[in-house]
């Protein structure tokens, strides 16, 4: 049933989808041009939901490089309530696949330091249009609502452009073999997702080390956003502090790996299965460059939050939350 689903079928075209983003670069260089520009002091990476996640995703990867300007990650609506007090040196990265999201354009509006950047699947939407520079992310299709190729293209993009910036081959070259490397990576997460067993669910906590707290959060909104659950998304040690202080039978804690073995993330999910919680560890991440953790744990999130959806009775493509989403979200469309 699991592979029936529109959503299923978006995450099976990772593989393609983000190998047409990364073959393409299209405006990356120029993107990578304006953030490496000798003024910018400081790239402030703004989206909401899975779009701030992906400016996470580029914060945590700036902090593991001596390299390039300093990065912070802001939601979009501090910037739009005049929230955040501009520097001079700032360049704004506005991230959004629409192009559209309200706070994002309502801050544009407001006046946001000039020029500015954004990573977007519509180059004539509002923010595209409006943007110095804009890297583009292609998605093939988008049958569900839920984010995925939008998603994932948007991390790969954002960090093709810091790999850019800072001459990180290394980077650069575990970009360019991950559309391969992810056709396993999504064959191993749905036989994964299927093979489980039961999994009780009331609340979840999910846990990432590193970058692979972007992966959390992102693996956290999928879990609310598909399966309907509450969850929270962390980082490990708070996982094994802070986070696990409400499991309980019942609860769900799901281990996301980054990169090579990671001693926190064993202490972590070993202090959970105490509290009485399900304790599952995502494939996709070991073995792979950790700054890559957010699309290589994907699918099995993804195939983990489909799977208690459809066992719950729920529309995984279209969500009972959806009008209401947008018609907070989105400000010309």
């Amino acid at each position: 049933m699991q592979r029936e689903t529109g959503l299923w079928q978006d995450v099976s075209e990772l593989p393609s989808s983000l190998a047409a983003t990364l073959d393409a670069r299209d405006g990356v260089d120029d993107v990578a041009a304006v953030v490496g520009s000798d003024r910018v002091r400081r790239v402030v990476a703004s989206g909401n939901g899975a779009a701030y996640y992906v400016a996470v995703a580029l914060w945590l990867a700036s902090l593991e490089s001596s390299e390039g300007p300093e990065v912070v990650a802001v939601p979009s609506g501090l910037l739009a309530r005049g929230a955040f007090a501009w520097r001079e040196g700032d360049l704004f990265l506005a991230v959004s696949s629409s192009g559209e999201f309200r706070d994002l354009v309502e801050a544009v509006d407001a006046g946001v330091p000039t020029p500015f950047a954004a990573v977007t699947a519509d180059a004539g939407s509002t923010l595209g249009s409006r943007a110095d520079a804009r890297a583009l992310v292609t998605v093939e299709h988008q049958r569900a609502v839920t984010h995925t190729q939008a998603f994932c293209g948007a991390v790969a993009a954002g960090l093709a452009v810091w790999a850019e910036v800072t001459s990180d081959a290394a980077l650069g070259e575990g970009l360019r073999s991950l559309p391969e490397g992810l056709e396993s990576i999504v064959a191993r997460a749905g036989a994964w997702a299927d093979q489980i067993g039961d999994v009780p669910a009331e609340t979840a906590v999910v846990f990432g080390s590193g970058p692979g707290w972007a992966a959390a959060l992102e693996a956290a909104l999928l879990l609310k956003e598909v399966a309907g659950i509450p969850a929270e998304g962390v980082e490990t040690r708070e996982g094994a502090t802070s986070a696990m202080m409400a499991l309980r039978p019942g609860t769900l804690a799901l281990s996301l790996p980054a990169g090579a073995g990671d001693p926190l993330l064993a202490e972590a999910e070993e202090i959970c299965a105490g509290q009485g919680a399900t304790v599952l560890q995502a494939p996709g991440g070991e073995g792979v460059d950790r700054l890559l953790a957010a699309i290589t744990t994907f699918p099995a999130a993804a195939a983990l939050s489909m799977r208690i959806g459809l066992e719950r009775g729920l529309d995984v493509d279209r969500p009972a939350w959806t009008d209401a989403y947008y018609r907070v979200a989105r400000g010309t469309t």
